[in-house]
């Protein structure tokens, strides 16, 4: 075994996560048990909102007309995102892959960080967001090193 030193870059895949690089493979990883947590609290608190706007629903305060429902339909809403996301989550989490897996890569700096697209043989792709630094760097070089077609724009 190899003795290899694996460089980790903070980004926003899927509500956080990082992407893994060593000599030889590159890797996603992100925290799906947080997915669960947030769901379950969104869910409590969406069910505690509706029961008090269901126990205020015929208030004549204007008050009540406008938080509660407001109050309901927020968390609603971050739980649906949640419950969408959550699979694509859980799928990039099992994301590994050589490079010479890959067909192409786009790379796309602007003025906030840099931003990957890996498009792969099965024709697939896996998207990363991260600030632009030395470690993005020294993943673009790992890339070129690797004979990666390097697509930038």
């Amino acid at each position: 075994m190899k003795n290899t030193l694996i460089t980790t870059l903070k980004g926003k895949p899927i509500l956080n996560g990082e992407l893994l690089f060593d000599n030889y493979k590159i890797s996603f990883r992100n925290d799906t048990d947080l997915f669960v947590i947030n769901i379950v609290v969104l869910g409590i608190i969406s069910i505690i909102n509706g029961l008090n706007w269901h126990k205020h629903f015929y208030s004549n305060d204007l008050f009540d007309q406008i938080i509660y429902p407001l109050g309901f339909f927020m968390p609603a809403l971050f739980l649906m995102f949640l419950i969408i996301k959550y699979p694509l989550a859980k799928k990039m989490n099992k994301a590994e892959f050589k490079p010479n897996d890959l067909k192409s890569v786009i790379v796309k700096k602007t003025i906030y960080g840099i931003s990957f697209t890996f498009h792969l043989h099965n024709n697939s792709e896996q998207k990363f967001k991260c600030k632009q630094d030395r470690k993005s760097d020294k993943l673009i070089a790992f890339l070129k090193k690797s004979e990666v077609e390097i697509i930038t724009v």
